[in-house]
């Protein structure tokens, strides 16, 4: 559904925000939202890496308890994925403890 101001996209909704474009409409965005909404995907995101770390733990005591109940090629991956998700987050919260680190020294 076409809704004037708001284009959508394949995956991000999108929002005319020049004059110049297509159906703009000046929309007022309140500062707060912004930080909520990046807060609650944060948040979100965490949970996921934390469901994928237990989804493995459960997988690798299924499989010392009951080793035909569980492929280990369904442990093998679960394994590989909550390791790479908590790299990646580790590295994410690094990065954002850097920046954090550059701001405060700009004072």
């Amino acid at each position: 559904m076409f809704i004037p101001g708001e284009v959508q996209g394949d995956i991000v909704p999108l929002t005319a925000t020049n004059k110049m474009h297509f159906g703009f409409k000046k929309v007022e965005r309140k500062p707060d939202e912004f930080i909520s909404e990046f807060g609650k995907a944060l948040q979100d995101a965490f949970y996921r890496v934390n469901d994928l770390q237990l989804e493995s733990d459960r997988l690798t005591t299924a499989l010392a308890v009951r080793p035909d109940s569980v492929d280990i090629h369904d442990v093998t991956i679960a394994a590989e994925q909550a390791r790479l998700s908590l790299l990646f987050t580790k590295s994410i919260v690094d990065r954002i403890t850097q920046a954090y680190r550059e701001l405060s020294n700009l004072r």
